[in-house]
């Protein structure tokens, strides 16, 4: 009886862990370590001009990538509303993407739907947001098998795709009304009296998003160029075929979507590169050019974030 009681209160304080949390600390001491045993290294590195020409190649690719999402998201939203007339969608993205960084990782999140629901009703809101991310990660894991010939896996990542067919994606919206439920319930207070209507309405316009999927797979090819740039500008990235790197960015991309408890999926992006690169490359060039592309990363957000104050600014 001790024994089963003991065995029940393992498993209590199991189910109160932050999975996400706890594998972004693992995430983040296994990063730290290696950088602390590499400081010397990474110290020596140096940034020349050509190193230099790379990196803006990457800042160049990357602000591309962000902008290439945006209108994905926008073909998405067409997929599910019928011109969405009043919503400059180009403008929420870009404007809203920054908020990812805010402790939490969910405030761009809120701030789309905040924004959507003044024009969309609730549900049709909530269906926009978050497929959002599940279209990022289809076209992600189509770059998973161009690394590997097993067959397992090529089937598991490009069958991802069957997610959008009406039958899948039927399922997924009801699910999402789950997750709507029990996340939007504390913004959510007003009553959506188009909600009951749309329900219904919206499951029977279902159609595969061919173009919000295309758009997206090249946000990630973008997204990879940017980070091939960091790895040239230390000289790494012709030591290891294209194929298997697209692949690992990919894998390590979807990684990082999927569990990160930091902004931005920082660390475990990293770690997963580290993990499955360090034993084939030079680790502290590898770390350099982690680093970089996370630097890269962060300042192109910057810049998109900042394309529509700009155009204001000077009234373009």
């Amino acid at each position: 009886m001790i024994q089963f009681i003991k065995n029940n209160y393992v498993f209590a304080m199991i189910s109160k862990i932050n999975i996400k949390l706890l594998i972004t600390l693992i995430c983040f001491t296994f990063l730290g370590t290696s950088i602390y045993g590499n400081f010397e290294s990474l110290s020596d590195q140096t940034i020349s001009r050509q190193e230099i020409l790379w990196l803006l190649g990457g800042v160049l690719f990357t602000f591309f990538s962000i902008i290439i999402n945006a209108y994905a998201w926008k073909f998405l939203i067409n997929n599910i509303v019928i011109n969405p007339t009043n919503l400059k969608i180009i403008k929420i993205f870009l404007a809203t993407n920054i908020y990812k960084y805010l402790p939490g990782g969910i405030w761009h999140f809120v701030s789309r739907f905040n924004t959507l629901r003044t024009e969309l009703s609730t549900e049709k809101s909530v269906e926009s947001i978050f497929l959002e991310p599940l279209l990022m990660l289809v076209a992600g894991l189509i770059f998973i098998p161009f690394g590997s010939f097993n067959i397992a896996i090529n089937i598991l990542c490009w069958a991802s795709t069957l997610s959008f067919l009406p039958g899948f994606r039927k399922f997924l919206v009801k699910k999402l009304k789950v997750m709507k439920a029990n996340f939007f319930s504390k913004l959510d207070h007003v009553k959506d009296g188009k909600q009951e209507k749309s329900d219904n309405n919206v499951l029977i316009r279902m159609f595969y998003p061919y173009k919000a999927l295309f758009v997206e797979i090249i946000f990630v090819l973008f997204r990879f160029l940017g980070f091939l740039c960091c790895m040239n500008a230390f000289s790494i990235g012709a030591l290891i075929s294209q194929g298997e790197l697209i692949s690992i960015f990919s894998l390590a991309w979807v990684i990082g979507l999927i569990v990160p408890a930091a902004p931005g999926g920082f660390g475990v992006f990293e770690s997963v590169i580290l993990f499955t690169l360090g034993s084939d490359l030079p680790e502290a060039s590898l770390l350099a050019s982690l680093l970089c592309y996370r630097l890269v990363s962060t300042i192109s957000d910057i810049f998109a974030a900042m394309i529509y104050p700009v155009k204001k600014l000077f009234k373009v």
